[in-house]
């Protein structure tokens, strides 16, 4: 038996020996096929990963896995820059050199921001870079390109420079001419006053005196046009300065030859003689030519050339060119002071990097056809005043004026509307559109006792509101501690009525010991669903002594109504009817007299609002100008109806759409709460956030509603979100595995 099966193995072996498919020509076939697959998988596999790293590293893909996302853009700049309709040039002028480690680590950083700008809208962003220190033809080309921009605009200075050129000459040859005249005169005049000819030397040395200057300031002259950039609006300043002189010394010589030389009695040359007599002739004909081109100059403004050059001279600077304007964004605006750097903290860095704050605000400003104007509604105090005493208000400054700041950055004019100054509402240069945030009173002041402002005094704005303005409402409770709420009537018109006897309280713990008391502090971490906080993710806010918000269950025709924040719902949380006691931190829950949340009867704490105004039709696309009393025609009114204030209202994607957002409280918005920081921390990131994006929303520009810059250096938000740990695993892990199974797939084709 053994020897039959060793039989037939043999016989297996010379029948595979034997086979005719095991020829030459199919052994090419069977290796080479085996070659061709290895190849075309080793192909496969290099082509997937070129195409990855392409991807990621061109802006298909993109994901920051450094801890201090250094190579991630905020939301709202993706945003931005995704609308973008302008193709737009940045150009990266820092100076650097091996030299100096701290330049190349500067330059390194802006050139990697630049870099993600380009990445997210690649066909409408360019980015340059150029080293004004060793990069001459990067620098010459820059010129030459600023120089072609700017030719018509300088087409009137320079014509104006190349006048006084001319001038200069005619008047230099004329002073020297009147000196060498007045010499000759008072060296003619022997024998007499010795006044007199002294009088002549005195005017004479005057005019040499004028020439010499003349000589210098043409010199200026032409290093100014003759530079790289030129500073033609300068040269003509200069110009208009130097013959001004000129002008009003002919003028005194004049008066001087009358007051002086005319009483003098005696005998006379005849060269004084005609010193005294043809003054006006002599004179006048050059004054006139001074005062001709005088007039030409003083027409001639500060160019946006002008600002440029002088903001890039400055040095380390970031120049962003637009179809219609340029703006350089300044070292000190990228480069910021720490607060936290003191010699107490060695460790901390002088200065914090906030180039994308910096560059995205300045693009947004270039781009945006749209100029919001904010007009805080005050009564007495100011809200947006800067303040002496530091970042974070007092010293006599606004309590929103760090909040201003912000959302100036955002692209939005901010000013403050005192009703008891101003009746009128203010109307800012450049305003394509105004938001009104009314702010509640100040408490009064136990040293200069004044009457609580009234509703009459706020008459104006909530005409204006009435009549479709866009806004803000901030309300506070009415208690011993302020007047409350003047404007709170507007509230009923969107059908939300302000419980501004209650305020909303949290029991926790207030000591070391475990007491508890229920504070008038709200801290929200979870928002309603909403286009101004559906953004905010967990970003911590906090409101101080917020009143409910009731929504009527019937709203006013016309209007919605949609709640923003909530006040939590459980044992710990309750609305207090008695807002003394929970200011004074004993307010006690009742459930019969306090309003208490529960899931099926929430109480919010912020209310998002439109309304389409009367008159508006169907709806559709239009003008968005509501037509208001008095106009006649849509367009800004008079105010002379009795209706208030004029007020343009904004462009709307609905016809006549108004949006107002109501807050039952004011101090989450202010600087102390807003941006109150902890080991140098800000602890409430999410206050900031709400107000910004409310005013988007307001303003319809929700499409603008994502995380700021400065809410990520509170938390920073991984990008691109859900996709990061599963790139991280195909980096990793999926490109050996994908190896390992073409090696697999090679060897099972081999042993076949």
């Amino acid at each position: 038996m053994a020897i039959e099966k060793h039989s037939g193995r043999e016989a297996g072996r010379t029948h595979a020996a034997a086979e005719p498919g095991m020829t030459q020509k199919r052994r090419w076939l069977v290796f080479g096929s085996n070659v061709v697959v290895a190849i075309l998988l080793a192909t496969v596999l290099a082509a997937g990963t070129v195409w990855l790293a392409e991807a990621l590293l061109r802006g298909r893909w993109r994901s920051d896995w450094t801890g201090s996302g250094r190579f991630s853009l905020s939301p709202r700049t993706r945003a931005m820059l995704g609308d973008l309709e302008q193709d737009v040039t940045i150009t990266n002028l820092y100076a650097y050199s091996p030299e100096i480690p701290e330049s190349v680590e500067q330059q390194r950083r802006v050139h990697d921001l630049l870099s993600e700008y380009a990445a997210v809208n690649p066909s409408r962003i360019t980015v340059e870079a150029v080293n004004p220190a060793v990069d001459a033809g990067g620098t010459e080309q820059l010129v030459e390109r600023l120089r072609k921009r700017y030719a018509k605009e300088l087409e009137k200075p320079k014509a104006l420079v190349d006048e006084f050129d001319k001038l200069s000459k005619d008047v230099q040859d004329f002073l020297r001419s009147d000196a060498r005249r007045l010499e000759a005169a008072a060296a003619a005049w022997k024998g007499g006053p010795p006044e007199g000819p002294s009088a002549l030397r005195q005017v004479a040395q005057a005019m040499l005196q004028l020439d010499l200057v003349g000589q210098f300031t043409t010199a200026s002259i032409e290093d100014l046009v003759n530079q790289p950039l030129p500073a033609y609006p300068t040269a003509v300043r200069n110009a208009r300065d130097y013959l001004k002189k000129v002008g009003d010394t002919l003028g005194a010589a004049r008066e001087f030859y009358e007051k002086v030389l005319a009483p003098i009695k005696g005998d006379v040359p005849d060269e004084v003689k005609a010193i005294l007599t043809s003054a006006q002739q002599t004179y006048e004909p050059m004054r006139k030519r001074i005062e001709d081109f005088d007039k030409k100059a003083a027409e001639v403004k500060e160019l946006e050339l002008d600002n440029v050059r002088r903001e890039i001279s400055q040095g380390q600077a970031i120049l962003i060119e637009a179809p219609e304007k340029v703006k350089v964004v300044a070292y000190d605006d990228v480069w910021v002071r720490n607060p936290q750097a003191d010699e107490r903290r060695p460790e901390e860095p002088g200065q914090l990097f906030a180039g994308e704050a910096a560059v995205s605000s300045t693009l947004l400003g270039l781009v945006s056809p749209e100029r919001p104007a904010i007009l805080f509604v005050t009564a007495g105090a100011p809200a947006t005043l800067p303040s002496m005493g530091g970042p974070f208000g007092g010293g006599g400054g606004g309590a929103f004026a760090r909040m201003a700041e912000r959302l100036r950055k955002s692209n939005f004019i901010v000013e403050d509307w005192d009703v008891t100054r101003s009746p009128e509402m203010p109307k800012p240069e450049h305003m394509t559109k105004a938001i009104l945030v009314f702010v509640p009173p100040a408490p009064p002041n136990p040293q200069m006792p004044m009457p609580p402002p009234t509703p009459e005094m706020y008459k104006a704005a909530i005409d204006a509101v009435k009549g479709g303005a866009p806004a803000v409402l901030l309300a506070e409770p009415a208690t011993l501690f302020g007047p409350g709420t003047p404007y709170s009537d507007l509230f009923a018109d969107f059908g939300v009525t302000a419980k501004l006897n209650a305020v909303g309280v949290h029991t926790q713990v207030v000591d070391a010991q475990g007491t508890e008391r229920a504070v008038p502090q709200i801290e929200i971490t979870q928002y309603a669903d909403h286009a101004i906080t559906r953004t905010l993710g967990g970003l911590p806010a906090m409101f101080l002594t917020p009143c409910p918000l009731m929504i009527s269950k019937q709203l006013p025709e016309g209007v919605t109504a949609e709640a923003l924040v909530l006040l939590p719902a459980g044992a710990d949380y309750w609305a207090d009817t008695a807002p003394f006691e929970a200011m004074r931190g004993d307010a006690a829950r009742s459930e019969a007299d306090d309003l208490i949340p529960t899931r099926d009867n929430p109480i919010p704490l912020a209310v998002a609002c439109t309304r389409q105004l009367p008159g508006t039709g169907n709806g559709e696309q239009g003008t968005g100008m509501q037509k208001l009393p008095g106009t006649g025609n849509g367009e800004q009114g008079t105010g002379k109806d009795g209706s208030g204030s004029p007020f343009p209202v904004p462009r709307s994607p609905l016809l006549g759409e108004q949006k107002v957002v109501l807050f039952g409280d004011s101090q989450w918005a202010e600087d102390r709460v807003a941006f109150y920081q902890v080991m140098g921390r800000e602890l409430f990131p999410g206050n900031a956030e709400l107000l910004v994006n409310t005013i988007l929303w307001v303003a319809g520009t929700e499409h603008l509603i994502t995380v700021s810059p400065e809410a990520l250096q509170a938390r920073r938000i991984g990008d691109p979100g859900a996709w990061t740990l599963p790139l991280q695993m195909l980096l990793m892990a999926g490109i050996p595995a994908a190896v390992l199974v073409a090696g697999l797939v090679v060897y099972v084709v081999r042993r076949r």
